[in-house]
C-alpha cells in the first residue's frame, strides 16, 4: 500500500468522479484506474460502488477510507511542519469564511495576522451552506469560521471557540410577498436558497422550502441582490440585510403558524493537532481572545 494511492482514493472520493480526480491531482484516468485497482487487489475488497452514476465507496471503502484520511492528514501535518522548519512560518494559510458570518472585528484578527506574517499565503474561501466545515474536516482550510450547532463535533475531530451570534428570518423584498402570511402560502412564492454543502448532516430536508420554485445560489451578495429585484424568498442572516431592511427595500417575513426566526453560534474552529504553526497559533490566540470577551458579554 503506498500513499500516493490513497492520496488518489481520497481525490476520487471528494471528486465523485475520476475525471475530477485526474484533473486535480494532473494524472491520466487510466493511471488513477490501475492505481485503486492495484490497491483493491492488495486490500482484499471493492473499494468504490462503479454501479451508479457517480463513483461511491462501498461500506468497507467508507471505512478504509475514514481511516486513510487521518493518515493523509498526519503526512499533511508533517509536511507542513517540515516547511515551517525550513521558512520559519507556513507557506500557505487556508480560511474558510463564511460570508454570512462576516463580522468587522473578524476581520481584523485575519488583517492583522496577515499583515504580521508576510511570508505566508493567506487563502480565503467561502460558498455553499455549511462550506467552511465541510473544508476543514477535509483538510482544506486550516480554520474555518460559520454557523455552529453542537451536532457539528460528530463532524470531526475538531476544537471551536465561540465568538458571536447570527440570527436567521425569512426575507423579502417589500411589497412581493405579504409582511405576515402562513406557511403553507409561504410555499406559493419562489425561494431563494443557499447551495448544501458535502456534509451527510446537510440536505434539502435542512430547507425552509417544501415545494415553492427554488433558485440555489452559491454566494451571499448575489443571493441578496436577487431578493432586492423581487425574485422571492429567502431564509438568511437578518444581520446581513439590517441596512435594506432600515430602508425599507426588504422586510421580515412573519410565518403566522411556524417558527420563522432562529438563532445559531457563530464559532471559529479547526482541527485537533498535536501541532500548530506560528500563523495558526497566533490567529488562534486572538480567537481565544475575542470568545473570551463575547462569553464574558453573554453570560457565557
Amino acid at each position: 500500500m503506498k500513499l500516493n494511492q490513497l492520496q488518489i482514493l481520497d481525490a476520487i472520493v471528494q471528486s465523485a468522479s475520476l475525471s475530477g480526480a485526474a484533473l486535480k491531482l494532473h494524472k491520466t484516468q487510466p493511471a488513477l484506474t490501475l492505481a485503486i485497482k492495484n490497491l483493491e487487489a492488495k486490500l482484499g475488497f471493492d473499494l468504490l460502488d462503479r454501479s451508479k452514476y457517480r463513483l461511491q465507496l462501498t461500506e468497507k471503502g467508507r471505512i478504509f477510507h475514514r481511516e486513510a484520511k487521518q493518515l493523509l492528514n498526519a503526512n499533511e501535518q508533517l509536511t507542513q511542519l517540515a516547511t515551517e522548519l525550513a521558512l520559519g512560518n507556513e507557506a500557505q494559510y487556508r480560511v474558510c469564511y463564511e460570508q454570512i458570518c462576516h463580522v468587522q472585528s473578524y476581520n481584523e484578527i485575519i488583517s492583522n495576522t496577515f499583515k504580521h506574517f508576510s511570508s505566508t499565503e493567506f487563502r480565503l474561501t467561502s460558498g455553499k451552506r455549511f462550506v467552511s466545515l465541510e473544508q476543514v474536516n477535509t483538510g482544506q482550510a486550516e480554520l474555518g469560521i460559520g454557523p455552529w450547532f453542537d451536532l457539528f463535533h460528530a463532524t470531526g475531530d475538531l476544537e471551536s471557540l465561540p465568538i458571536g451570534k447570527l440570527d436567521i428570518g425569512i426575507v423579502g423584498a417589500k411589497g412581493i410577498l405579504p409582511k405576515q402570511l402562513t406557511y403553507d402560502e409561504l410555499q406559493l412564492y419562489p425561494c431563494l436558497a443557499m447551495f448544501e454543502s458535502g456534509l451527510s448532516i446537510d440536505s434539502d430536508r435542512l430547507s425552509y422550502s417544501k415545494g415553492a420554485a427554488v433558485m440555489k445560489i452559491d454566494d451571499i451578495s448575489t443571493l441578496k441582490s436577487f431578493l432586492l429585484s423581487g425574485a422571492g424568498w429567502a431564509m438568511m442572516s437578518l444581520g446581513h440585510c439590517k441596512k435594506e431592511i432600515a430602508a425599507g427595500s426588504l422586510q421580515q417575513i412573519i410565518v403566522t403558524d411556524r417558527e420563522h426566526q432562529f438563532s445559531a453560534q457563530i464559532r471559529a474552529f479547526r482541527q485537533h493537532a498535536m501541532h500548530h504553526g506560528p500563523v495558526a497559533r497566533k490567529i488562534w490566540q486572538q480567537f481565544e481572545l475575542l470568545s473570551q470577551e463575547y462569553l464574558n458579554n453573554n453570560g457565557r
